[in-house]
């Protein structure tokens, strides 16, 4: 919490997975009052195909959470595509460090089947870090944890050791859907032609089908697995 509103902490890899995952929720969050800040561990993505130079990207990452009323992004160097030679110790603590600084109401990250293996070490680093607040005294209690899914990587899990993807919590974003793709949009190079999971075409039509599981018109789906009340 900060300034006395509720902040939602979006702990995710790589830039444009804060608008794919909760971007339209995001932003119906920031039109109630509350704060979203994202941290995003690998801040460069430099192994990304077709990627932008290092200001195009800040740019476009600062348009894009800008225009959902988000705050700007906090960002890691952990190297993209190769967080597996990073120390576990090393992921958890940094994002320990942030839930210090921004004592969030809730945190929302990546689901830890995702195919991106940046996403599954990101996913279970943040599942670690979310207890801070059992071992801290100065810790806000956290509320919730919840796995969010990014189109091109959750959708693609196959099945593993870890259980795929499966949502309990839905939220409406029938006014907020457009928006979340005219931000996804400020990322240069990310959007692609339909059916590709990351075309607008896709994302409304994913979007068309989490809100029918929940009597919605449109809506983005969380598995959250952790909770204090109801």
């Amino acid at each position: 919490m900060r300034d006395g509103k509720t902040l939602n902490l979006v702990v995710i890899a790589h830039p444009d997975d804060e608008i794919l995952g909760f971007g339209a929720t995001g932003a119906q969050l920031v039109r109630k009052g509350e704060l979203v800040q994202p941290i995003i561990l690998c801040g460069d993505v430099d192994a990304r195909t077709c990627r932008p130079a290092n200001e195009e990207l800040h740019a476009d990452m600062c348009a894009a959470n800008e225009l959902l009323g988000f705050s700007e992004p906090v960002l890691g160097s952990f190297p993209n595509i190769r967080m597996n030679t990073v120390d576990h110790i090393e992921l958890v603590q940094y994002i320990e460090r942030q839930i210090e600084l921004f004592q969030p109401t809730r945190i929302f990250t990546h689901h830890p089947a995702d195919l991106n293996n940046d996403h599954v070490h990101v996913s279970r680093a943040c599942m670690v870090a979310a207890r801070y607040f059992q071992r801290r005294a100065n810790i806000r209690p956290l509320v919730s944890l919840s796995f969010m899914e990014v189109l091109s990587s959750t959708d693609w899990s196959f099945p593993s050791e870890s259980a795929q993807f499966s949502p309990n919590c839905f939220v409406d974003v029938t006014d907020s859907l457009d928006i979340k793709i005219k931000a996804l949009s400020k990322y240069r190079g990310v959007m692609r032609q339909e059916p590709h999971p990351r075309s607008p075409e896709v994302i409304r039509g994913h979007a068309a089908y989490r809100g029918g599981q929940c009597g919605k018109r449109y809506a983005e789906a969380f598995q959250t697995v952790f909770r204090i009340g109801f």
